[in-house]
Formats: C-alpha cells, structure tokens, sequence
C-alpha cells in the first residue's frame, strides 16, 4: 500500500455517518507487519468505557468503520482506489476493537491525540 492515511480522514471515516459512531471513544493508527515485505495499517478503534459487545455487534461495529473509512480514503486519494491486479486484500484496512483502556490504549500515548503509535502496538 503506497497512499498516506491521515489521522484526519481516518477520523471522518470512523464517525461521519456510521450509525454506529456513538460506541466509539477514540482511535489510533498502527503498521502491522504481517511478515512479507509489506506492512499494512491497522485503525485501533477504543470503544466507550463500560461498553462490552457482542461478537455479532462487535463485526457490525468494525465492519461499519471499515466501510466508512475506505469510503473517505478513497475519495480522498486514488491510491486507496482497488487495484484488481495487487487482490482483493491489497488495500484492506484492518479494525482492531478494543475495551476501554486496554490494547494500545492502556498507557497514554506522548503523540499528540494519540493518532499514531510506533511498534505496532
């Protein structure tokens, strides 16, 4: 994946018309290095304090704010657009969820908002 991914249009993406933008408390943005020569982003999304979600919900969640994340990254930039020769999965973002606290979000972050973490968190 060669585009930019900009905190701000990954924020636009998580809460502009996702009907369920309301379960989520913030977010961060890691590489994952899935072991080829290629990393891809992952977008952790930090759900509300006390929330617990079902598994069903929790795919309904991450599918939603991947959806609406590719749809801003998209418009935003051509390089997110679907290539069919790199695959299906070539530009795919991936959506961690976490609790409240826990994952990347269990030790503040000293990046401002906490947009983007080193060491794939």
């Amino acid at each position: 994946m060669g585009a930019n991914s900009y905190p701000r249009d990954v924020e636009r993406g998580l809460f502009d018309g996702n009907p369920l933008a309301a379960l989520i408390a913030g977010f961060c943005l890691t590489l994952d290095a899935s072991g080829e020569l290629e990393a891809g982003p992952v977008v952790h999304v930090q759900l509300r304090p006390g929330l617990t979600l079902s598994p069903v919900a929790a795919d309904q969640l991450a599918k939603s704010c991947q959806r609406g994340v590719q749809r801003q990254l998209d418009a935003r930039d051509g390089d997110f657009a679907p290539h069919p020769e790199a695959g299906p999965a070539a530009n795919e973002l991936a959506i961690a969820l976490h609790p409240y606290g826990s994952g990347p979000f269990a030790a503040p972050s000293s990046i401002r908002n906490g947009y983007l973490l080193r060491g794939g968190g």
